[in-house]
């Protein structure tokens, strides 16, 4: 089977859920009251539904495919013809003006967005005995099944639905010509080339959810605030996986099946820090200009994003880019997009509000960018600055298909398929290096003794440069934490359709960790666990 996790890795968009803290309200207009709803559009052909319900001078917030309702703001207005609200734990506001029916307005959370919202008429209300969450076990296999959830949110004349694949931790997959009544369930994830037929029974709407083959699949409504059974998450190593230890006095490891020092692993966005390291190194030493336009690399490309904006997630350009699809092979989808293809997105692409948006396009670039300011290839740059110098005589970048090394192990998806690899042409600073745990464990070790020495590329890579809400803080590449007794650690991880890392380290080099596992679920709280073990022992 041909996994979700395979498109939606690189596609989920995630926006928090709406929360309430106090509200106060002033005048209200009739005009106002009533349910409203509008389609929030997070990223082309992305979108979530967000609702408002004023009543009396009162207003809540819905996110309907959130499972989400009747949230206070922090703080709202209603006049005569326009409403707000803002939410301090969220960061997020709207202002909107009722203009001949329809409440149009900006909706911001980091970003902005336009947010027009219609009234539900009755014959809309009518419909709302629909909107739920629908939840259901794909049936993959004699033993083997895959939780998935479907989100009915309504909107004036219609519906917008999302699919959740939790395993997969992916959200708000979006789905069109979606079809709800008593009688039947359909709807189409052009996002999974999938689609789901099924007819309403004793038990939910049964019914043949298809990809590629058929899969039998019966959707049944949650109860309001009833939540899905969690299927059991696959724990680390189940196919294999390598865990190192790094301390000043000694390195310790730790394999899972017949994996070794030597096993290779596809490390993901892992890469993103060594394009991170690069861009530091060429600052330094090579007086690159971290606010240089990606516009003196590519004539055609917009003026507007820089290096630095690139190695942040702030550039404006978008996660992905936006003819990726268009000769994508779905088991090894960045395969195929060349420079040609990177210089064709590049001229058609604007560049949008400068708030965090992680980009695998935008490391893509930044990483091709350096390749040009040094007159060589990404892979070779690699090479050069980072593989021989750090001793790391096994990494690859991987561009070819028929290199297939015998240590390269085989990736597993969440419901252990082995699943093919992935390789890169002009988006490989994204997520392109195979690595092994003795060569991570070099890198990790050369990267947090220099962060002890206060080297000067190092400290420049690690520089806190935005503040990431909810999170952390945003250096080159690698995000910035703090443990329980407030000490500062670097971390990024990795995930790809067969697998999924982490690496991370204190900043005063007295500890760090590097995970690869050969299967595509989370390892986070494993690696942090065990990246803190001592901050822990020390509270």
């Amino acid at each position: 089977m041909k996994t979700l996790t395979q498109w939606v890795l690189f596609t989920v968009i995630a926006v928090a859920g709406l929360c309430h803290p106090a509200s106060f309200a002033s005048q209200h207009d009739s005009d106002l009251n009533g349910m409203w709803r509008g389609e929030l559009e997070v990223q082309d052909g992305v979108s979530l539904t967000i609702g408002l319900l004023i009543k009396d001078g009162q207003l809540t917030l819905d996110s309907p495919n959130q499972s989400m309702f009747e949230h206070k703001p922090t703080e709202f207005s209603i006049t005569e013809n326009t409403v707000s609200f803002s939410d301090k734990s969220l960061n997020a506001s709207y202002q909107g003006k009722l203009s001949e029916g329809v409440l149009k307005g900006t909706f911001k959370q980091g970003k902005s967005f336009n947010l027009d919202m219609h009234k539900l008429t009755e014959s809309d209300k009518a419909r709302l005995k629909y909107e739920a969450t629908y939840a259901g076990n794909l049936t993959v296999s004699e033993n083997s099944a895959l939780p998935l959830r479907l989100n009915v949110a309504v909107v004036h004349d219609g519906y917008i639905g999302t699919l959740d694949s939790p395993a997969q931790q992916s959200y708000g997959i979006p789905l069109t010509e979606l079809v709800i009544n008593d009688s039947e369930l359909s709807f189409k994830s052009p996002m999974l080339q999938a689609s789901f037929s099924g007819e309403l029974t004793e038990d939910g709407y049964a019914g043949t959810f298809t990809q590629g083959k058929d899969f039998s699949l019966t959707l049944k409504k949650l109860a309001t605030g009833a939540e899905q059974a969690n299927a059991d998450a696959p724990q680390l190593g189940k196919h294999g996986a390598s865990v190192v230890v790094i301390t000043p006095d000694k390195v310790e490891k730790q394999f899972y099946g017949d994996h070794d020092d030597n096993t290779l692993y596809e490390i993901g966005s892992v890469t993103k820090t060594m394009v991170g390291y690069l861009l530091a190194e060429a600052a330094i030493n090579d007086n690159l200009d971290l606010n240089t336009s990606i516009n003196e690399f590519w004539s055609k490309a917009p003026t507007e994003a820089t290096l630095k904006e690139l190695a942040v997630h702030h550039s404006g350009l978008p996660r992905l880019p936006a003819n990726l699809f268009d000769e994508a092979d779905q088991s090894d989808p960045y395969a195929h997009f060349d420079d040609s293809m990177l210089a064709s997105s590049l001229t058609g692409t604007s560049v949008g509000e400068k708030a965090y948006e992680y980009s695998n396009f935008g490391y893509g670039v930044l990483a091709e960018a350096l390749a040009k300011h040094s007159d060589t290839s990404f892979s070779d740059l690699l090479q050069a600055r980072i593989f021989e110098p750090f001793g790391m005589t096994d990494s690859y970048v991987a561009l070819n298909s028929d290199y297939k090394p015998e240590s390269l192990t085989a990736g597993h998806n969440v419901l252990g398929e082995a699943v093919p690899h992935w390789h890169f042409k002009a988006l490989a600073g994204a997520g392109a290096v195979v690595s092994t745990p003795n060569d991570m464990a070099r890198y990790i070790q050369t990267v947090m003794g220099k962060s002890a020495n206060d080297n000067k590329v190092v400290s420049t890579l690690l520089t806190p440069r935005k503040t990431i809400e909810g999170c952390c803080q945003q250096a080159l590449s690698w995000m910035i934490s703090e443990d329980s007794n407030g000490k500062p650690y670097a971390w990024h991880n990795g995930q790809t359709a067969g697998f999924s890392s982490f690496v991370g380290f204190y900043l005063d080099g007295s500890r760090g960790v590097v995970v690869l596992n050969a299967q595509s679920v989370n390892v986070n709280s494993d690696a942090l666990s065990l990246l803190t073990e001592t901050s822990k022992n020390e509270n």
